[in-house]
């Protein structure tokens, strides 16, 4: 089995594992953020992912304009009343 291009020209081989650890909902709760922050940081997730209808999505949104480094999506939220 040929290994992954994009796997290759990061320098793993065909017998690497990789995981990508993804955090979901964050800015749900101030708890939230601060793990998300805390984990990056620290190595241990990889991504993560919020809604901006949450109510910590505003601080979410200022830690990632000091860190570049995030690695953050926007869920796509439909509401309705």
């Amino acid at each position: 089995m040929e290994i992954n291009p994009t796997l290759k020209r990061l320098g793993f081989s065909e017998r690497d594992r990789l995981v990508i650890i993804h955090t979901d909902d964050i800015g749900m709760c101030h708890a939230s953020v601060q793990a998300y922050t805390d984990l990056f940081e620290a190595g241990m997730v990889s991504s993560g992912a919020t809604m901006v209808p949450c109510s910590w999505f505003p601080w979410l949104a200022a830690k990632a304009r000091e860190n570049s480094n995030f690695d953050l999506g926007v869920h796509l939220t439909l509401t309705s009343k």
